[in-house]
């Protein structure tokens, strides 16, 4: 028998066991069984068995919550989402969802957006629940601009408006953008950022095929930051609303080629482009 196992049978005997006492002796009891699940959950690691590893922090936890430690409960929840994140997923997305609750119920609104961020990211890369990612990603945003950090709110909105876009739900990203726009106007380390928000809710607005609202959203942003009128983000906006009317896909192609030599367009705004060119291309087969 292993180590690990030894530890953990050692650990379920002391769980289960009662002692003279009988209640006043519970406590004692839970806090050393915690202990020695977490022995065996690391002595699991150490075999690599993370799997292992991932149940007996369970474990732990449980034992810690019946001892009201509820601190190091969801500490330990943690420890657990760490021993499954590559191997389960899914099991590392309840334990985490578990300790994010310990910590909003004691207040600690800081670390439960760290790990609702990681959570987010487990939905979005690992899980591929998209839905449950955006509201994830929401409410860290929520958490940490309510505790003064604005700039990983911003970076988490950001998020949820990256995965919106890709979800076509383009008015929710919009909002995020011209959020996080709005935020960032004001403060000499995020401003020159600003521009790219513009751009990314203005082709938003123009794969949501809305060019009314495109053409005034454009002009509002040029307003609320001047600088926006002269850049190369705010000229292709204008020539993608003026390419979309007249339905000319090869004048489109050849602007966004343009704009590209001499700002490398990423993964996401390529992807949203060529929805964009698509639509023009149906606009194209709808008038004839």
């Amino acid at each position: 028998m292993s180590d690990a196992q030894a530890l953990l049978q050692k650990a379920e005997k002391k769980a289960s066991s009662s002692g003279f006492f009988g209640m006043l002796s519970s406590s004692t009891r839970y806090e050393e069984a915690g202990d020695l699940y977490v022995e065996a959950a690391n002595a699991f690691r150490l075999q690599k068995d993370m799997v292992g590893a991932g149940k007996a922090f369970e474990k732990a936890a449980e034992m810690q919550l019946k001892s009201e430690s509820k601190d190091e409960a969801a500490n330990t929840y943690v420890e657990g989402y760490k021993a499954f994140r590559k191997v389960d997923p899914s099991e590392a997305a309840r334990l985490l969802i578990q300790a994010i609750t310990l910590f909003t119920a004691k207040g600690q609104f800081r670390r439960a957006a760290t790990y609702k961020q990681d959570l987010a990211v487990l939905y979005e890369n690992d899980l591929n629940d998209l839905d449950r990612a955006m509201d994830a990603y929401d409410d860290a945003g929520e958490w940490f601009s309510n505790d003064g950090a604005e700039s990983l709110a911003n970076k988490a909105w950001l998020k949820v408006a990256e995965v919106a876009a890709l979800k076509e739900d383009y008015i929710r990203a919009i909002a995020k953008y011209e959020m996080v726009a709005k935020n960032s106007l004001t403060n000499n380390l995020t401003k020159w950022s600003v521009k790219d928000y513009f751009f990314r809710a203005g082709l938003c607005h123009i794969a949501n095929k809305d060019i009314v609202a495109a053409k005034r959203s454009v002009e509002e942003y040029a307003d609320a930051d001047p600088s926006f009128f002269q850049t190369r983000e705010f000229g292709l906006l204008q020539d993608i609303i003026s390419a979309y009317e007249d339905g000319d896909q090869e004048r489109f192609t050849d602007k966004v080629f343009q704009f590209d030599q001499f700002s490398k367009l990423d993964k996401w705004k390529t992807t949203i482009l060529l929805r964009i060119k698509n639509s023009i291309s149906e606009e194209e087969e709808n008038i004839l």
